[in-house]
């Protein structure tokens, strides 16, 4: 079933479609599909409150915390393969759900606007040698075609729908190290990003160990630009994790990595007050050409939001989907929309619709090709994308 509404609504309208929504996330988590990429999903989907206050987490995110963040973007073992491929069939079978995004309701008045740490310091761009010829650059040398760019000027990073992006900061209790990745507002309290990005289901980067476990203090930033947050720094009060992920023992290509965070409100107001959030939709992960958004360390020292362009390339496998890309760790649960943008006068149905299909999930095993891989969201399953954001609807009014 596919929810087709305007981006703005009246109050009435607003309600009877998240009415709607809720009665489809609803159908969708009930139904099982035994079969597939949706069989992977049928695990308990673990859930977790902060551990600590909305003001001693924005106290624990010192400076140099936020500068010594660690970028983390799982890697598959040498022995993956990418596979070529023009339409993806895992997922076939699944109910689509999806539901539209809406705009900011709140002006910018720059009550929230606060500095994290001071501006990084940027390296010189290599000097290149003059030539008249048209040089192969490594966006397409391997066949998987993309652009990927700095967000510029760095005021674009406020405006719309850039501004419901972010950086997402989080501490690994077990080993005292501090992560950065990337996350995107989802719903009127919800933030989505990777399952890898809040929790430890396995040997990893930052952690060797099998111990599962949430990561604490998390802290998104929207809009964030090189320790400036123009629309202040949020912290949650709750999350749930994908079961697959969770239950995955941490490696990669996973069939739902991902995970979303319920966000304290400030002043009275909900994160999307101030920012706006995605629509979204689950499958259609391939074919499809999606904008790819996140702050890669590899880039900008992970200072600055990045943005891809690109075609779905491949299969990785397991329910994932690879695209070109030059972002790198940092970038994990940024978001991959369709239609990115503002419409212009006359543009056809569905563009700048914003619509959310998955989160960066993971990156090569080697120097190259250039890509980043995601889950196809599910929309059945008791550890899917669609069941844990119908859990996360439910579990406070005025969520979704």
């Amino acid at each position: 079933m596919m929810l087709h509404e305007p981006l703005h609504a009246d109050s009435h309208h607003a309600s009877s479609t998240r009415r709607r929504e809720m009665a489809v996330l609803a159908a969708a988590a009930a139904s099982i599909v035994v079969l597939g990429a949706a069989a992977q999903a049928q695990t308990t989907a673990p859930t977790a409150r902060a551990t600590a206050s909305d003001r001693a987490i924005q106290d624990f995110w010192t400076p140099k915390r936020l500068l010594d963040a660690k970028p983390f973007l799982p890697r598959p073992g040498a022995a993956h393969r990418v596979q070529p491929t023009a339409v993806t069939t895992e997922g076939d079978g699944e109910p689509i759900l999806s539901a539209p995004g809406a705009a900011p309701t709140r002006g910018d008045d720059g009550s929230l606007a606060r500095r994290l740490h001071p501006p990084v310091r940027e390296a010189p761009a290599a000097a290149t040698a003059p030539s008249s010829d048209v040089q192969p650059m490594l966006s397409s040398s391997t066949g998987a075609h993309f652009t990927t760019t700095r967000v510029f000027p760095d005021a674009a990073v406020t405006t719309s729908p850039y501004r419901i992006v972010g950086k997402l900061f989080a501490y690994n209790p077990n080993t005292r190290l501090t992560l950065n990745c990337s996350a995107a507002v989802l719903r009127a309290r919800l933030v989505v990003t990777a399952g890898h990005c809040i929790y430890h289901a396995g040997p990893s980067g930052d952690d060797s160990s099998t111990n599962r476990y949430f990561y604490t203090n998390l802290n998104f930033v929207p809009s964030y630009n090189n320790g400036a947050a123009p629309l202040g720094s949020w912290t949650y009060s709750w999350g749930i994790v994908a079961g697959a992920w969770a239950n995955g023992g941490g490696t990669v290509p996973n069939s739902q990595d991902v995970a979303i965070l319920e966000m304290n409100d400030k002043n009275g107001q909900k994160i999307s007050a101030y920012t706006g959030y995605f629509g979204y939709s689950t499958g259609g992960l391939s074919p499809n050409h999606l904008t790819i958004l996140g702050y890669p360390c590899n880039i900008d020292s992970c200072s600055r939001m990045q943005s891809t362009g690109a075609g779905s390339y491949a299969s990785g496998g397991n329910n994932t989907v690879i695209y070109g890309s030059a972002q790198g760790g940092g970038t994990s649960g940024g978001p991959w929309v369709q239609d990115f943008g503002v419409a212009g006068s006359g543009a056809p149905t569905g563009v700048g619709k914003n619509i959310l299909r998955s989160v960066s999930s993971y990156g090569p095993s080697t120097s190259g090709p250039l890509y980043l891989g995601a889950s196809i969201l599910l929309s059945s399953g008791t550890g899917s994308f669609g069941a844990i954001l119908q859990t996360a609807c439910a579990h406070k009014a005025g969520n979704c």
